[in-house]
């Protein structure tokens, strides 16, 4: 009964597991301020569960894949299975002698995924591709995915922090114990030149920036996720002055399409947080003509007092003084008498005032002039 209410449950929802709901909570949930240490060790007790699941919705998530429907998901989880059931009857039918167990384990993975029967390799794929069923179709996928597959069967038996990534330049290869297994190959090697070497939830970060599979059909993904996405690579990520670039943009992107849609304090809030100061610049510039134009001064006026621009401020604030001096005197322009522009003494005072912020002694002098005959 309990069953048949979870699947109930689950039938009206995105998901295709009550683990899927919880990874996708976890992505949700998660900024750059928070704690690196806490969110690591929350993505690293979300993977030794099941970084299948994890990886998947990551890439549903932030990269788009239109093919990753909630049927197609399900499929994946199932055909992982099959993976699981094949890779368990191999390591029966292959024991080793090593007496590390562990790099021992390592060696079966390595073999079980060498190119050939069930593996191979394809440049820039989609997690998608490895997760196929082994006895109808071999399991595609690039270093990257190959490696989070590695990480995944490595978890079934071992905890995941017992292993590191080594980047190196374009790649990325399996690292444990001081030994680089290269899982695009299943090979065991030593690479001296390098750039880094991390823990193995930095799988997560590597994919998030790695680039989209161009077989694949993807949807439009709105600033908002992007930024999300590279909140997520920055707080997860040991990397944190190269993740920052992407985190950067991302800030970026966001600003601009709120400057586009006229939407200024959101532009604002976002490109103040970038190291590129010229489109904040823009932004405060493009809401006080924006205001200006509107006849909002008093706005105009505010966005133009936060622009670090001194000669952009003069020249708006006198155009919203003429605009504004424009406008009071269509108020008076029907005045004939003095008995009249007694009515309007407040009028001609505010004139005054804006024709001198203006800077025109003509009008000074005329509405003065005026004002003097009250």
């Amino acid at each position: 009964m309990l069953n048949f209410l979870k699947k109930f449950i689950l039938f009206f929802t995105p998901y295709v597991s009550f683990f899927e709901m919880k990874v996708d909570k976890f992505f949700q949930n998660i900024k750059s301020t928070d704690s690196i240490f806490t969110i690591k060790k929350r993505l690293e007790n979300l993977m030794q569960r099941d970084l299948i699941v994890v990886n998947v919705w990551l890439e549903k998530k932030f990269k788009g894949y239109l093919y990753l429907s909630k049927r197609a998901r399900k499929k994946m989880y199932a055909n992982t299975k099959k993976i699981v059931e094949k890779f368990n009857e191999f390591v029966k039918e292959n024991p080793t002698n090593n007496n590390d167990e562990r790099m021992a384990y390592l060696s079966q993975i390595a073999e079980f995924l060498k190119p050939g029967k069930y593996y191979e390799y394809i440049e820039s794929s989609s997690f998608g591709k490895l997760l196929k069923n082994p006895d109808e179709e071999k399991l595609k996928g690039d270093c990257n995915q190959i490696v989070t597959l590695y990480i995944y069967l490595y978890s079934l038996k071992y905890s995941i922090e017992d292993l590191k990534i080594k980047l190196l330049p374009e790649h990325v290869c399996l690292h444990y114990n001081g030994t680089d297994i290269e899982a695009t190959n299943g090979t065991f090697t030593k690479y001296k030149e390098f750039e880094h070497i991390l823990p193995s939830t930095e799988i997560i970060s590597t994919n998030l920036l790695d680039m989209n599979d161009f077989r694949e059909d993807t949807q439009k993904i709105s600033e908002r996720t992007m930024l999300k996405s590279a909140q997520l690579a920055f707080a997860i990520s040991s990397l944190r002055s190269f993740v920052a670039k992407n985190l950067n943009i991302a800030y970026q992107n966001l600003g601009i399409a709120a400057l586009n849609a006229n939407n200024f304090d959101t532009a604002i809030f976002y490109l103040s947080r970038t190291d590129e100061k010229e489109n904040l610049k823009a932004a405060y510039k493009n809401g006080a003509i924006y205001y200006m134009n509107s006849e909002n001064f008093q706005k105009a006026e505010f966005y133009a007092d936060k622009c670090d621009d001194f000669e952009f401020k003069n020249d708006i604030k006198k155009s919203i003084a003429s605009k504004e001096y424009n406008r009071l005197a269509q108020k008076v322009a029907n005045v004939k008498t003095v008995e009249q522009a007694k009515q309007y003494k407040y009028t001609y005072q505010k004139m005054l005032e804006l024709a001198q912020k203006i800077g025109d002694e003509s009008l000074v002098n005329n509405v003065r002039d005026t004002l003097n005959k009250l």
